[in-house]
């Protein structure tokens, strides 16, 4: 006669790893850094708007020194800090460089832009190839540029036919405090 069999529990094999999609870098990642924020931005770009609709620019298309004087005394006010000569400078950098690929993802052909959504809409091949060709168009994937219009006034040469009406905005902040330089951080440590 046969023994019975005894039950032993059979273990159970791991489920199969799930590949992990990394998730977006958000917009913010590619625009500011732990000591320049969008509230800080949104005074600048304002500031400089202002200074593109009186006609300061130089020939290269870009704001002149009297411009980028005057959009650092306007922010240094707004923040009660004392931001050196350089932040500026390399803001205006990432600035110019936001305009130029935003600027670049439009004139693709495939990428339309939703204005009312501020949504880019693209084929994911074309998009693929346009990453290739500059990893920063990966800060356009999920929203469009917010500022286009004032970028495009400040870039651009000639004098922008209409500007906006309210007065700048350093408040529309999504809960950012302003970060250490609002409260008068050292300067030799702010780096861009």
């Amino acid at each position: 006669m046969d023994a019975p069999q005894q039950n032993h529990p059979v273990p159970a094999l791991p489920a199969p790893p799930v590949p992990v999609v990394p998730a977006p870098s958000p917009q913010s990642h590619y625009f500011y850094n732990a000591r320049w924020t969008k509230r800080h931005d949104n005074a600048f770009i304002h500031a400089l708007y202002y200074q593109a609709l009186k006609g300061h620019r130089q020939l290269s298309r870009t704001p002149n020194m009297h411009s980028l004087n005057h959009a650092r005394r306007l922010v240094n006010a707004c923040f009660n800090f004392n931001f050196k000569y350089i932040v500026f400078k390399r803001r205006l950098e990432r600035l110019h460089l936001r305009y130029t690929t935003f600027k670049s993802i439009l004139e693709s052909p495939g990428v339309v832009w939703d204005r009312q959504r501020n949504v880019v809409l693209f084929d994911e091949d074309r998009w693929n190839d346009l990453v290739m060709a500059n990893e920063f168009v990966n800060a356009y994937r999920f929203a469009g540029e917010p500022d286009w219009k004032e970028l495009s006034a400040i870039f651009l040469t000639g004098r922008p036919e209409e500007g906006p009406n309210d007065p700048v905005d350093i408040s529309s902040d999504e809960a950012e405090s302003g970060g250490e330089n609002a409260k008068g951080t050292n300067e030799s440590t702010i780096s861009d």
